[in-house]
């Protein structure tokens, strides 16, 4: 990790230590970089943070099935199968994974605050399964490094609060990173998607 990542990192973790009620659940992807970003973040939460397997970052075989199921989603059927699992566990290239994992964690920690370090294309991947209509705008959103994305969830319901929040960084030193190749593949796959409906406002 860069110096810069660190700074970062570290003022994601002053931030997070400021908030009321404090945090109860602290995970992160098991990928290296996702892993070293939530060491530090842990050390001024004085938490350590518990490895989810579910959450790392697009591979490269599941954008091969999803080109196939999104292309499969011209389907009324299959659109309505992605709407009718919006929040719920799903079988779905990448969001399937991802979604298991988020109900887990949220399940292990009922009406409780939990954060997940992990990169942007599980990011992604979240948001277009709680909203698939528009997860076309989802997968093409880039979000910045140590940015925020918050989310409430009360069962199967979720309300988005915001997405790539910085305002805990100095703004200097915001910035994205490049998508790596999976996820610039999954991001054009999704742009062969017929345009959906105007994404939620985050409050």
């Amino acid at each position: 990790m860069t110096t810069l990542g660190e700074h970062q990192a570290a003022q994601t973790g002053e931030y997070l230590s400021r908030m009321q009620p404090s945090l109860d659940g602290f995970y992160t992807s098991p990928l290296r970089r996702a892993k070293e970003t939530a060491a530090i973040i842990g050390s001024k939460l004085s938490k350590t943070p518990e490895v989810k397997n579910g959450i790392q970052e697009v591979e490269g075989l599941e954008v091969v099935a999803l080109t196939v199921l999104e292309t499969l989603s011209i389907f009324d059927f299959v659109e309505d199968y992605l709407d009718a699992h919006a929040g719920k566990p799903i079988h779905w290239p990448i969001q399937g994974r991802v979604s298991k994992a988020i109900i887990e964690m949220v399940e292990a920690h009922p009406n409780q605050r939990i954060v997940a370090v992990a990169h942007a294309g599980t990011i992604s991947s979240v948001l277009a399964w709680a909203f698939p209509e528009q997860r076309l705008q989802w997968w093409t959103t880039l979000v910045g490094n140590c940015s925020l994305t918050r989310l409430r969830v009360d069962g199967a319901q979720i309300e988005l609060l915001s997405v790539n929040e910085t305002q805990h960084l100095v703004a200097e030193i915001t910035t994205v990173q490049p998508p790596d190749r999976a996820v610039q593949v999954t991001k054009q796959v999704m742009k062969t998607v017929k345009p959906t409906a105007k994404a939620p406002n985050a409050k």
